[in-house]
């Protein structure tokens, strides 16, 4: 046996699997499971960690909570805390993660096994593919409202889309793929998946409309039974005819398309805090109550929208490779907001001072000279 393994560049990042793991095996992006290699079990020096049928058991009562098996751990999935039991991060082999996949993409080799998975990525600048669900939530987060909805289908208006591959990034079954790319998943937390009881007239809609059968009907209560994390597509909101299920989700910032510009390497906040104060354009924000950046991703959508000219695309040159860049003209400026409504990071805003737009990045650079100032590589040029 191999321990958990995971198809990652297909995977939803909707931590259903992390959700229902009952000793927190498994973490999604950077993905971290449990291998089943023993090495907990040979470091722990009271037995608390022993091998049954070969799966790792755990006896409590012996723990000293000591942490050489989170030392021990290959992988580092292994940990130790205060919290009852105490150890977790060991696979016990309940299967529920395989199960709970709502695109069966996990596997226990010499367990339970599902065949890899083979998608034929489209070529195509920008693809809506038959995986489309019609739940809708890409139409609200394209920045400059590019998409909409015809016979429940996603549609791109080509002609408007700045490829900034948001709507790749949030939808929930990977149905949106721009410039030939797996979209690489913006994280999400659900805050709250609930269901009303005294509202639930047991009709199952919910569980009918759910593209990966992961609610479940409860015969003896004629309830239904939500699972603690999903995709979140919200179908199910939208066909309860009682409204009896609330659903509240909150998404990460967005991130580029590619790893080419200049990127975030490590989320280091205080190193990335002094690179922010460099900024000219205060290209990069950060958010001292969530300890969040947010950095200009150059992806144009404030260049479209703008209507005077005053925002363009540009490019500039730095050792013999070409990057896209931001540029302004202040005196074509209107101060309208138009650009500031559809920016994706939320990183432009109207200033009052002589350059009366911020937020934009120019590819100066200063940010990066000051990140390898500090000889720590948060900031990359690719």
């Amino acid at each position: 046996m191999g321990g958990i393994k995971i198809q990652e560049d297909l995977c939803l990042v909707c931590n259903a699997c992390t959700a229902v793991c009952p000793t927190e095996a498994i973490e999604i992006d950077p993905f971290k499971t449990c291998m089943l290699c023993m090495s907990c079990v040979e470091a722990c020096p009271t037995g608390a960690l022993y091998q049954s049928n070969g799966i790792i058991a755990y006896n409590p009562s012996k723990c000293l909570k000591c942490g050489d098996c989170a030392e021990a751990c290959p992988t580092k999935i292994k940990k130790v805390d205060d919290r009852y039991p105490y150890s977790k991060g060991h696979c016990i082999l309940c299967k529920r993660c395989v199960e709970i996949c709502p695109i069966e993409i996990i596997s226990i080799p010499g367990v339970i096994e599902k065949p890899k998975k083979k998608i034929q990525i489209p070529k195509e600048p920008i693809v809506v593919t038959e995986d489309c669900v019609g739940c809708e939530i890409c139409v609200p987060v394209c920045p400059i409202g590019a998409i909409k909805m015809e016979d429940g289908r996603a549609v791109v208006d080509k002609d408007k889309c700045v490829y900034c591959s948001i709507c790749a990034q949030t939808c929930p079954w990977n149905a949106i793929y721009v410039a030939g790319r797996i979209p690489k998943k913006r994280k999400k937390e659900i805050l709250k998946f609930e269901v009303d009881e005294s509202k639930c007239i047991g009709c199952a809609l919910c569980v009918e409309v759910c593209p990966g059968d992961m609610i479940k009907f409860n015969r003896e209560r004629n309830i239904v039974e939500l699972p603690k994390a999903c995709p979140a597509c919200k179908l199910c909101v939208k066909a309860c005819p009682v409204d009896a299920l609330t659903l509240e989700v909150k998404f990460e910032s967005p991130h580029p398309i590619t790893e080419e510009g200049l990127v975030i390497i490590e989320e280091d906040y205080d190193i990335l805090e002094k690179c922010a104060r460099v900024c000219p354009t205060d290209a990069i924000v950060v958010d001292k109550k969530s300890k969040s950046i947010r950095m200009c991703i150059v992806c144009g959508a404030c260049t479209v929208a703008c209507p005077t000219g005053a925002l363009k695309l540009g490019k500039i040159n730095h050792r013999g490779k070409e990057y896209n860049r931001i540029e302004y003209s202040p005196y074509l400026c209107r101060k309208c907001g138009e650009c500031v409504k559809v920016c994706p990071m939320k990183t432009l805003r109207l200033s009052r001072s002589k350059i009366p737009l911020k937020g934009y990045c120019v590819m100066c650079l200063l940010c990066l000279s000051c990140a390898e100032a500090e000889k720590k590589k948060v900031l990359e040029l690719r």
